[in-house]
């Protein structure tokens, strides 16, 4: 039984005692208790109710291995509101509450926070949507990847006879990382900024870039100090995997049809076309089938999305003007390792007053199988 309780049931006593007219009582002693009791009573629903404020949070240890496994709050470090606003004061050069600085001391060098990271990812897959379209993967350090290659059909069995395996193949890729990197110089008076909207221009400043980088490597790496992309993925020889069209003239539907006859059948299902905004424009939209039906048309059943002959369209700055790929884009394996990186000096940008912001990410890519993709493209003059 807790003291408060006994209070109230030594003062229902007293009253009992009270209403009992014939009982010999002292009033004057049993009033000095009543008020010794009620003073009681009080503190302790004072120091009850200061207990249920001041909620008591313990901080677990860290784990050695892990500085995902850090606590605050309940929460892990990361992911905690109090380590986001320490982040970001921190790039601003601000001063942190004593809250933050606990956070921030127990975060890893100052890593980016859980929802800065996603919304740096999150814009740029969609600035970059060949990011999307890859398969990337999240794996630290580096990796090596296999898929499934040549294949070999099912066999009739002479019963009793013995079985001879299949010999399927399996292409591999190794990936490592290379590591894209974007400064931005500012001046000062970013630090006016409220920490919602400092995080928004910086995840838009420095996701933008670097993704757009990505996307270019997707699409043009040459695989030599860099990652390798679709431009680099195979010989692209004429007649054979590529159709080239006259030079200073038009694609015609003849020259389409034959593009897609050079994509083996088992890349169909997942096959799209890839090109820029003006070969698609003022190329394609422009050829029409042996019946007059423009080739271009809009995929209703996903979503208004354009498709020529039946094959989606990716459309992407990156890609030369005048040429056009097709083929199953999955077949290019790409590996972002961590999330990116942000820092900041004000010494870099002293004599300009400025604050320098430095994102850094790390990515490779590389073609799986390289018979995935063919390509149109203008003939040389």
């Amino acid at each position: 039984m807790d003291r408060l309780t006994e209070i109230m049931q030594r003062k229902a006593e007293i009253r009992s005692m009270l209403d009992d007219k014939e009982a010999e009582v002292n009033v004057d002693e049993l009033t000095q208790e009543v008020e010794t009791l009620n003073e009681e009573a009080k503190e302790i629903e004072k120091r009850r109710n200061l207990e249920k404020e001041v909620e008591i949070r313990q901080i677990e240890k860290p784990k050695e291995d892990s500085k995902m496994e850090l606590t605050f709050n309940n929460e892990t470090v990361l992911e905690s509101k109090e380590y986001r606003s320490a982040f970001a004061k921190k790039l601003l050069g601000k001063e942190l509450n004593e809250t933050e600085k606990r956070a921030y001391s127990l975060s890893n060098a100052g890593a980016i926070p859980t929802e800065v990271a996603n919304m740096l990812f999150d814009k740029m897959v969609k600035i970059a949507p060949m990011l999307s379209e890859i398969t990337l993967l999240r794996v630290a350090g580096n990796v090596t990847f296999t898929v499934e290659n040549a294949r070999n059909d099912a066999a009739l069995h002479t019963e009793n006879a013995a079985i001879t395996p299949a010999t399927d193949t399996f292409a591999t890729v190794t990936l490592a990382g290379y590591e894209l990197v974007k400064v931005i110089r500012i001046s000062k008076s970013v630090a006016t900024m409220t920490i919602p909207a400092f995080e928004g221009w910086l995840v838009d400043m420095l996701a933008e870039d670097i993704a757009e980088l990505a996307e270019n490597y997707i699409i043009n790496g040459t695989g030599s100090s860099q990652p390798k992309g679709i431009e680099n993925a195979a010989t692209y020889t004429d007649g054979t995997n590529a159709v080239e069209y006259a030079n200073g003239g038009n694609v015609t539907y003849a020259e389409v049809m034959e593009l897609i006859s050079y994509l083996p059948a088992r890349y169909d299902s997942k096959a799209k076309f890839l090109m820029n905004k003006a070969t698609l424009y003022n190329q394609f939209a422009a050829i029409k089938d042996s019946q007059g039906h423009p080739i271009l048309v809009k995929d209703m059943v996903n979503g208004v999305q354009l498709a020529i002959m039946g094959y989606p369209v990716l459309v992407s700055d990156k890609v030369e003007a005048g040429s056009a790929y097709l083929g199953d884009f999955t077949k290019v394996v790409g590996n972002m390792p961590q999330d990116m990186e942000v820092e900041s000096s004000t010494q870099s940008g002293f004599l300009n007053n400025a604050i320098d912001f430095r994102g850094s990410a790390i990515f490779d890519c590389d073609i799986a199988l390289t018979d995935a993709f063919v390509k149109l493209s203008e003939a040389a003059s």
